[in-house]
């Protein structure tokens, strides 16, 4: 799971393409590295995207925030200063050193260099996870771990807005079919600018899956919406 904040500056790929990016370098870009999938890049403009560069998904998910929200793995903070905009209260949180230091200069008001495991004092109304955020779990034991820790930070009511990616849709696999392995486990290694970041584990979760999973803790798992390259809005909440 990926949980372990970045302390080395080194270590921190993505944090140092957003440091650039800000700073002026606008074709800045890195590569992420998989032995499941061909190598790809993720460049700074799309980390800094406006509203109006938003998917559907993003901008249906941020319309559904209320109340004290939680962004977990905030980047950049589009997302958060976009709810701040809106009035709402925002905490974004990042293992990413480098990500801090941009939303401290964006001007994300509350930000902290932690994992969503290490909060105990503080709940929330909305849990925001987005661009595949439910990634971060791992793997599938990974986001049963999260399923079971999350009451412990949304009031009576409150909700996880995250996305996916349903695999048997993109890729035409049975993700039910688990005698090798779920392929939605993966792990990436990224870099930028001779930085390399350490391998670190990501899970793609079809929606099925996710809910099944929801339901062994009495978890509400509802499909918001669909895009047509696979990834979903999943809305998580008490039953």
């Amino acid at each position: 799971m990926l949980s372990q904040l970045i302390t080395d500056k080194q270590r921190d790929p993505l944090g140092m393409l957003l440091l650039d990016y800000l700073n002026g370098n606008k074709d800045a870009a890195l590569e992420v590295e998989s032995p499941d999938f061909e190598m790809w890049t993720m460049t700074g403009t799309t980390m800094f995207r406006d509203y109006e560069e938003m998917s559907e998904l993003e901008r249906s998910a941020l319309s559904m925030c209320h109340g004290r929200v939680l962004d977990v793995g905030a980047g950049s903070g589009c997302h958060s200063l976009i709810l701040q905009e809106k009035g709402l209260q925002v905490d974004a949180i990042d293992i990413s050193p480098g990500s801090i230091e941009v939303m401290q200069k964006r001007g994300v008001n509350n930000y902290s260099h932690a994992n969503v495991f290490s909060l105990r004092e503080r709940k929330y109304n909305t849990i925001l996870m987005l661009m595949n955020g439910l990634g971060i779990c791992g793997s599938l034991d990974g986001c049963n771990l999260f399923l079971q820790f999350i009451s412990s930070l949304l009031v009576n009511g409150g909700q996880v807005l995250t996305d996916s990616t349903n695999f048997s849709h993109s890729f035409n696999i049975d993700c039910h079919s688990l005698t090798e392995g779920y392929p939605g486990e993966t792990e990436f290694v990224m870099r930028y600018a001779g930085c390399e970041s350490d391998p670190f584990a990501w899970v793609y979760v079809d929606f099925e899956t996710l809910r099944t999973l929801a339901g062994t803790h009495d978890l509400d798992c509802q499909c918001v919406m669909t895009a047509n390259d696979g990834r979903y809005l999943a809305r998580i909440s008490f039953q």
